[in-house]
């Protein structure tokens, strides 16, 4: 007779995304279809590898998307690029990933870095001061006073 299945239990993609280096690499992201359509709320589950042999399928309703390897690489990247990402751009992130096999480049328009920062700091990712040091670090030949006022202007865009 075989061991019982371990306990399952939901989540939420964001609950997954906030911290996923507390899962194995090798387990899977079970998420529904279409990729498309997450949501910080949609459904989601970790599922650890089973013992050798033992057919374990996705949660009713989910689907395998990726092994927690892989979402912890693009996190990883992502927070290196956007520290305090706040989850919508991390399902963003993903989801590009899983659907287009791609990486947008976060960094490469000071008003799209600047948005991205702001929110973090809005959402308490990040505080203003590391928000506008994290930008002045990609633009570097901008003077303070030109930072500053490209981060204000992304505060008052992405007020809440």
């Amino acid at each position: 007779m075989s061991a019982p299945m371990p306990e399952r239990r939901l989540l939420t993609l964001a609950a997954i995304l906030q911290a996923p280096d507390a899962y194995p690499p090798t387990a899977w992201l079970c998420a529904p279809r279409p990729v498309g359509r997450w949501q910080a709320d949609s459904p989601a589950a970790v599922l650890l590898v089973a013992q050798p042999g033992q057919a374990v399928p996705p949660p009713p309703g989910l689907a395998r998307i990726l092994f927690m390897d892989e979402v912890q690489l693009l996190m990883k990247r992502l927070l290196e690029q956007v520290p305090g990402a706040p989850i919508w751009l991390r399902i963003e992130i993903l989801s590009r990933y899983k659907e287009h096999a791609e990486f947008p480049a976060l960094t490469a328009y000071p008003d799209t870095l600047a948005d991205y920062l702001a929110e973090a700091v809005h959402d308490g990712g990040l505080t203003a001061i590391e928000a506008l040091e994290h930008l002045r670090r990609y633009f570097a030949h901008f003077t303070v006073d030109a930072a500053q006022r490209i981060m204000t202007q992304a505060y008052n865009r992405t007020r809440k």
